[in-house]
C-alpha cells in the first residue's frame, strides 16, 4: 500500500513535501504515513498549495512556470483526493 504522497504522480510529489514539508511539517508526516487523507488534510493541502500558488504570479496576473506547477499540482491532489461538500 502506497502512502498518499507516493500515490501522487512523482511530478507534482515533489511539490507537495516541498510546499506542504516547509509550511507545515506534522501535516507531511501524516501524509507521508497515511494511505488516504483526512478531510481536513485535503483541505489544509489545499490551502497551503494554494498559498504557494499566490506567491508565483508574473506580469498580468498570470502564474509563473512554478505558479502553473503549482495549479497543476493542486487539480492533481484533488482528482486524486476530492475535497467533500460539508
Amino acid at each position: 500500500m502506497s502512502s498518499v504522497i507516493e500515490s501522487l504522480p512523482e511530478r507534482y510529489r515533489a511539490v507537495v513535501v516541498e510546499i506542504v514539508g516547509q509550511r507545515d511539517p506534522a501535516l507531511l508526516s501524516s501524509l507521508t504515513t497515511q494511505q488516504h487523507p483526512t478531510q481536513q488534510e485535503r483541505e489544509a493541502v489545499e490551502d497551503l498549495l494554494a498559498d504557494a500558488l499566490s506567491e508565483n504570479f508574473g506580469p498580468g496576473h498570470a502564474p509563473t512556470e512554478r505558479g502553473t506547477l503549482i495549479e497543476h499540482t493542486i487539480d492533481a491532489f484533488l482528482e486524486r483526493w476530492p475535497i467533500e461538500a460539508e
